[in-house]
């Protein structure tokens, strides 16, 4: 949010306005070319919360799993 205020010289209250019309043409965009939601879970084929393993640690994972997916072990 910092960020936000300082570089655009805006409240948080704007801020906030601002991010939220951001996120919302966003959804609409997607909704429009792709027909569902970006946050839409029936729609991802894999979730990883990052946080639990690490930017390397989630990186292996995903290695390992495109190898297993495709046979390339």
């Amino acid at each position: 949010m910092k960020n936000c205020v300082n570089d655009f010289n805006m409240d948080e209250i704007e801020a906030r306005k601002m991010i939220k019309a951001v996120d919302e043409a966003r959804n609409h965009y997607h909704m429009h070319y792709a027909g569902f939601l970006p946050n839409d879970q029936r729609f991802k084929e894999i979730m990883i919360d990052s946080s639990m393993f690490g930017t390397e640690g989630t990186a292996d994972y995903l290695v390992d799993a495109v190898k297993r997916r495709f046979g390339l072990e």
